[in-house]
Protein backbone atom coordinates (compact mmCIF):
# COMPACT_ATOMS: atom_id res chain seq x y z
CA UNK A 1 0.00 0.00 0.00
CA UNK A 2 1.54 3.21 -1.10
CA UNK A 3 0.83 6.40 0.71
CA UNK A 4 1.38 9.74 -0.93
CA UNK A 5 3.76 11.76 1.17
CA UNK A 6 2.17 14.72 2.88
CA UNK A 7 2.92 18.04 1.27
CA UNK A 8 4.79 20.57 3.29
CA UNK A 9 2.44 23.29 4.55
CA UNK A 10 3.72 26.80 4.34
CA UNK A 11 2.84 28.76 7.48
CA UNK A 12 0.11 31.30 6.89
CA UNK A 13 1.38 34.85 6.49
CA UNK A 14 -0.16 37.24 8.97
CA UNK A 15 -0.83 40.54 7.29
CA UNK A 16 -0.22 43.65 9.37
CA UNK A 17 -3.41 45.20 10.69
CA UNK A 18 -4.41 48.82 10.34
CA UNK A 19 -2.18 51.23 12.19
CA UNK A 20 -4.10 52.76 15.09
CA UNK A 21 -4.77 56.46 14.73
CA UNK A 22 -3.00 58.70 17.22
CA UNK A 23 -5.34 60.29 19.78
CA UNK A 24 -4.54 63.84 18.65
CA UNK A 25 -5.22 62.88 15.01
CA UNK A 26 -8.51 61.23 15.95
CA UNK A 27 -9.55 64.35 17.84
CA UNK A 28 -8.67 66.50 14.83
CA UNK A 29 -10.71 64.22 12.58
CA UNK A 30 -13.77 64.62 14.82
CA UNK A 31 -13.45 68.40 14.80
CA UNK A 32 -12.99 68.63 11.04
CA UNK A 33 -15.94 66.30 10.46
CA UNK A 34 -18.19 68.43 12.70
CA UNK A 35 -17.25 71.59 10.81
CA UNK A 36 -17.70 70.03 7.37
CA UNK A 37 -20.99 68.36 8.34
CA UNK A 38 -22.37 71.77 9.35
CA UNK A 39 -21.48 73.18 5.94
CA UNK A 40 -22.67 70.18 3.90
CA UNK A 41 -26.29 70.00 2.70
CA UNK A 42 -28.74 67.59 4.30
CA UNK A 43 -28.24 64.00 3.21
CA UNK A 44 -24.58 64.46 2.22
CA UNK A 45 -22.16 62.33 4.24
CA UNK A 46 -18.61 63.49 4.86
CA UNK A 47 -15.62 61.16 4.99
CA UNK A 48 -12.42 62.08 6.83
CA UNK A 49 -9.18 60.13 6.70
CA UNK A 50 -5.50 60.51 7.49
CA UNK A 51 -2.95 61.40 4.84
CA UNK A 52 0.63 60.30 5.58
CA UNK A 53 3.00 61.67 6.69
CA UNK A 54 0.62 64.23 8.23
CA UNK A 55 -2.67 65.91 7.56
CA UNK A 56 -6.22 64.93 6.75
CA UNK A 57 -8.27 64.51 3.62
CA UNK A 58 -12.00 65.18 3.44
CA UNK A 59 -14.27 63.87 0.72
CA UNK A 60 -17.98 63.73 -0.07
CA UNK A 61 -19.18 60.22 0.68
CA UNK A 62 -22.35 59.68 -1.36
CA UNK A 63 -23.52 56.66 -3.44
CA UNK A 64 -24.20 58.88 -6.44
CA UNK A 65 -21.33 61.16 -7.49
CA UNK A 66 -22.00 64.87 -7.21
CA UNK A 67 -21.58 67.12 -10.22
CA UNK A 68 -18.11 68.60 -10.60
CA UNK A 69 -19.12 72.23 -10.12
CA UNK A 70 -21.23 71.48 -7.04
CA UNK A 71 -18.46 69.35 -5.55
CA UNK A 72 -15.90 72.09 -6.17
CA UNK A 73 -18.10 74.69 -4.45
CA UNK A 74 -18.81 72.43 -1.47
CA UNK A 75 -15.15 71.52 -0.95
CA UNK A 76 -14.10 75.18 -1.07
CA UNK A 77 -16.88 76.13 1.34
CA UNK A 78 -15.65 73.49 3.77
CA UNK A 79 -12.07 74.70 3.26
CA UNK A 80 -13.09 78.23 4.23
CA UNK A 81 -14.77 77.09 7.46
CA UNK A 82 -11.90 74.79 8.44
CA UNK A 83 -9.33 77.52 7.68
CA UNK A 84 -11.19 79.85 10.07
CA UNK A 85 -10.05 77.55 12.88
CA UNK A 86 -6.41 78.10 11.88
CA UNK A 87 -5.45 75.21 9.59
CA UNK A 88 -3.96 75.58 6.13
CA UNK A 89 -6.32 74.00 3.58
CA UNK A 90 -6.15 73.10 -0.10
CA UNK A 91 -9.31 72.14 -2.00
CA UNK A 92 -10.32 70.99 -5.46
CA UNK A 93 -13.33 69.20 -6.94
CA UNK A 94 -12.27 65.80 -5.54
CA UNK A 95 -11.21 66.39 -1.96
CA UNK A 96 -10.12 68.81 0.72
CA UNK A 97 -6.67 68.60 2.28
CA UNK A 98 -6.28 69.86 5.85
CA UNK A 99 -2.62 70.43 6.66
CA UNK A 100 -0.84 71.97 9.66
CA UNK A 101 -1.43 75.19 11.55
CA UNK A 102 -1.04 78.39 9.55
CA UNK A 103 0.17 81.62 11.14
CA UNK A 104 -1.88 83.65 8.63
CA UNK A 105 -5.05 81.68 9.40
CA UNK A 106 -4.49 81.97 13.15
CA UNK A 107 -3.98 85.74 12.86
CA UNK A 108 -7.23 85.89 10.92
CA UNK A 109 -9.01 83.95 13.68
CA UNK A 110 -7.67 86.39 16.27
CA UNK A 111 -9.12 89.29 14.27
CA UNK A 112 -12.47 87.52 13.95
CA UNK A 113 -12.65 86.84 17.69
CA UNK A 114 -11.74 90.42 18.55
CA UNK A 115 -14.39 91.69 16.15
CA UNK A 116 -16.90 89.30 17.70
CA UNK A 117 -16.10 90.63 21.17
CA UNK A 118 -16.74 94.19 20.02
CA UNK A 119 -20.13 93.24 18.58
CA UNK A 120 -21.04 91.26 21.68
CA UNK A 121 -20.40 94.31 23.90
CA UNK A 122 -23.79 95.70 22.81
CA UNK A 123 -26.90 94.14 24.35
CA UNK A 124 -29.59 96.31 22.75
CA UNK A 125 -30.43 94.01 19.83
CA UNK A 126 -30.54 90.95 22.07
CA UNK A 127 -32.89 92.75 24.46
CA UNK A 128 -35.22 93.76 21.64
CA UNK A 129 -35.33 90.24 20.22
CA UNK A 130 -35.81 88.67 23.64
CA UNK A 131 -38.90 90.70 24.53
CA UNK A 132 -40.48 89.75 21.18
CA UNK A 133 -40.49 86.11 22.41
CA UNK A 134 -39.43 84.91 18.96
CA UNK A 135 -43.03 85.16 17.77
CA UNK A 136 -44.40 82.87 20.51
CA UNK A 137 -47.36 83.72 22.72
CA UNK A 138 -47.52 82.88 26.44
CA UNK A 139 -51.11 81.63 26.03
CA UNK A 140 -50.10 79.04 23.44
CA UNK A 141 -47.14 77.42 25.24
CA UNK A 142 -45.86 77.00 28.79
CA UNK A 143 -43.47 79.70 30.00
CA UNK A 144 -40.53 77.30 30.11
CA UNK A 145 -40.99 76.37 26.45
CA UNK A 146 -41.31 80.02 25.39
CA UNK A 147 -38.13 80.94 27.27
CA UNK A 148 -36.26 77.96 25.78
CA UNK A 149 -37.36 78.92 22.27
CA UNK A 150 -36.20 82.51 22.78
CA UNK A 151 -32.78 81.38 24.04
CA UNK A 152 -32.40 78.96 21.12
CA UNK A 153 -33.22 81.75 18.66
CA UNK A 154 -30.71 84.12 20.26
CA UNK A 155 -28.05 81.39 20.26
CA UNK A 156 -28.56 80.79 16.53
CA UNK A 157 -28.21 84.51 15.82
CA UNK A 158 -25.01 84.76 17.85
CA UNK A 159 -23.50 81.87 15.80
CA UNK A 160 -20.36 81.72 17.99
CA UNK A 161 -21.75 79.15 20.50
CA UNK A 162 -22.25 76.55 17.77
CA UNK A 163 -18.81 77.14 16.29
CA UNK A 164 -17.06 77.01 19.66
CA UNK A 165 -18.94 73.83 20.58
CA UNK A 166 -17.38 72.11 17.58
CA UNK A 167 -13.95 72.58 19.21
CA UNK A 168 -15.01 71.31 22.64
CA UNK A 169 -12.44 68.94 24.15
CA UNK A 170 -9.88 69.53 21.39
CA UNK A 171 -6.41 70.34 22.74
CA UNK A 172 -4.60 72.52 20.21
CA UNK A 173 -0.82 72.65 20.35
CA UNK A 174 2.22 73.11 18.14
CA UNK A 175 5.92 72.41 18.34
CA UNK A 176 6.73 75.86 16.97
CA UNK A 177 6.86 78.57 19.68
CA UNK A 178 5.28 81.36 17.61
CA UNK A 179 2.36 79.12 16.61
CA UNK A 180 1.90 78.00 20.20
CA UNK A 181 1.67 81.64 21.30
CA UNK A 182 -0.97 82.29 18.63
CA UNK A 183 -2.92 79.22 19.71
CA UNK A 184 -2.81 80.40 23.33
CA UNK A 185 -4.11 83.82 22.25
CA UNK A 186 -6.90 82.19 20.24
CA UNK A 187 -7.90 79.98 23.18
CA UNK A 188 -8.05 82.97 25.52
CA UNK A 189 -10.16 85.00 23.12
CA UNK A 190 -12.50 82.06 22.58
CA UNK A 191 -13.14 81.80 26.32
CA UNK A 192 -14.00 85.52 26.41
CA UNK A 193 -16.33 85.19 23.43
CA UNK A 194 -18.02 82.17 25.03
CA UNK A 195 -18.53 84.11 28.27
CA UNK A 196 -19.96 87.10 26.37
CA UNK A 197 -22.37 84.82 24.48
CA UNK A 198 -23.48 83.28 27.77
CA UNK A 199 -24.27 86.76 29.09
CA UNK A 200 -26.50 87.40 26.08
CA UNK A 201 -28.30 84.11 26.69
CA UNK A 202 -28.74 84.90 30.38
CA UNK A 203 -30.24 88.28 29.53
CA UNK A 204 -32.55 86.73 26.94
CA UNK A 205 -33.73 84.20 29.49
CA UNK A 206 -34.37 86.86 32.14
CA UNK A 207 -36.21 89.24 29.80
CA UNK A 208 -38.34 86.55 28.18
CA UNK A 209 -39.45 85.28 31.58
CA UNK A 210 -40.13 88.84 32.75
CA UNK A 211 -42.38 89.47 29.73
CA UNK A 212 -44.36 86.31 30.50
CA UNK A 213 -44.73 87.34 34.14
CA UNK A 214 -45.86 90.86 33.23
CA UNK A 215 -48.34 89.44 30.71
CA UNK A 216 -49.79 87.16 33.40
CA UNK A 217 -50.51 90.25 35.52
CA UNK A 218 -52.51 92.35 33.02
CA UNK A 219 -52.93 90.13 29.88
CA UNK A 220 -51.51 92.82 27.57
CA UNK A 221 -48.52 91.41 25.67
CA UNK A 222 -47.43 94.64 23.97
CA UNK A 223 -47.57 96.53 27.24
CA UNK A 224 -45.51 93.80 28.93
CA UNK A 225 -42.91 93.98 26.16
CA UNK A 226 -42.65 97.78 26.40
CA UNK A 227 -42.33 97.78 30.19
CA UNK A 228 -39.68 95.04 30.31
CA UNK A 229 -37.66 96.62 27.49
CA UNK A 230 -37.81 100.06 29.13
CA UNK A 231 -36.72 98.62 32.47
CA UNK A 232 -33.80 96.75 30.90
CA UNK A 233 -32.40 99.83 29.16
CA UNK A 234 -31.08 101.23 32.46
CA UNK A 235 -28.49 98.51 32.82
CA UNK A 236 -28.10 97.63 29.14
CA UNK A 237 -26.67 101.13 28.54
CA UNK A 238 -24.90 101.41 31.89
CA UNK A 239 -21.36 101.01 30.50
CA UNK A 240 -21.78 103.76 27.90
CA UNK A 241 -23.19 106.12 30.56
CA UNK A 242 -20.21 105.47 32.81
CA UNK A 243 -17.74 105.88 29.96
CA UNK A 244 -19.32 109.24 29.18
CA UNK A 245 -19.05 110.43 32.77
CA UNK A 246 -15.51 109.22 33.36
CA UNK A 247 -12.70 111.52 32.27
CA UNK A 248 -10.04 109.53 30.37
CA UNK A 249 -6.57 109.53 31.74
CA UNK A 250 -3.95 111.36 29.69
CA UNK A 251 -1.84 108.24 29.38
CA UNK A 252 -4.68 105.98 28.23
CA UNK A 253 -4.74 105.20 24.54
CA UNK A 254 -8.35 104.01 24.36
CA UNK A 255 -9.86 106.94 26.21
CA UNK A 256 -12.53 104.79 27.84
CA UNK A 257 -13.20 101.91 30.16
CA UNK A 258 -12.80 98.27 29.20
CA UNK A 259 -15.69 96.06 28.18
CA UNK A 260 -18.18 95.58 31.01
CA UNK A 261 -20.02 92.35 31.54
CA UNK A 262 -23.73 92.05 32.14
CA UNK A 263 -23.39 91.69 35.91
CA UNK A 264 -21.14 94.77 36.07
CA UNK A 265 -23.69 96.76 34.10
CA UNK A 266 -26.50 95.85 36.48
CA UNK A 267 -24.38 96.85 39.46
CA UNK A 268 -23.37 100.10 37.75
CA UNK A 269 -27.00 100.92 36.95
CA UNK A 270 -27.86 100.66 40.64
CA UNK A 271 -25.45 103.49 41.48
CA UNK A 272 -27.55 106.65 41.75
CA UNK A 273 -25.02 109.29 40.66
CA UNK A 274 -23.17 107.37 37.97
CA UNK A 275 -24.20 109.92 35.35
CA UNK A 276 -23.07 113.01 37.30
CA UNK A 277 -19.65 114.26 36.16
CA UNK A 278 -17.04 114.87 38.76
CA UNK A 279 -16.21 118.49 39.69
CA UNK A 280 -12.52 119.20 40.09
CA UNK A 281 -11.26 122.07 42.29
CA UNK A 282 -10.04 123.96 39.20
CA UNK A 283 -13.45 123.71 37.58
CA UNK A 284 -15.16 124.88 40.77
CA UNK A 285 -12.85 127.93 40.95
CA UNK A 286 -13.61 128.91 37.37
CA UNK A 287 -17.34 128.61 37.97
CA UNK A 288 -17.07 130.73 41.11
CA UNK A 289 -15.25 133.44 39.12
CA UNK A 290 -17.93 133.53 36.46
CA UNK A 291 -20.59 133.92 39.14
CA UNK A 292 -19.00 137.13 40.46
CA UNK A 293 -16.87 135.69 43.24
CA UNK A 294 -13.26 136.67 43.66
CA UNK A 295 -10.97 134.49 41.53
CA UNK A 296 -7.69 135.70 43.04
CA UNK A 297 -4.84 137.73 41.52
CA UNK A 298 -4.04 137.27 37.85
Amino acid sequence: MSIEPRARVVPERVLPGPVPVAPETAAQQRVVKRICARVAPDGVEIGVGEVPPGGLQVWIDTPVPIAGQESWVLHHRMAREVALVGWHCEADADRLLVLGWSAACLHNRVRLLQSGLRRLSGFEQTAQRAVQLDGHHPDEQPVTEVVAAVCASIERRLRWPERLAELAGFDRSSGLPHLQLLLAQVTGLESKVAAACEEHLVMARVLARAVCEQYAMHSDLRRAQREVLADSRRWVHASSMIRGSAAPRPSSAGGGRPHMGLAERRIAASVINHGVPRTTPATATQRAGRNGHEEGPR
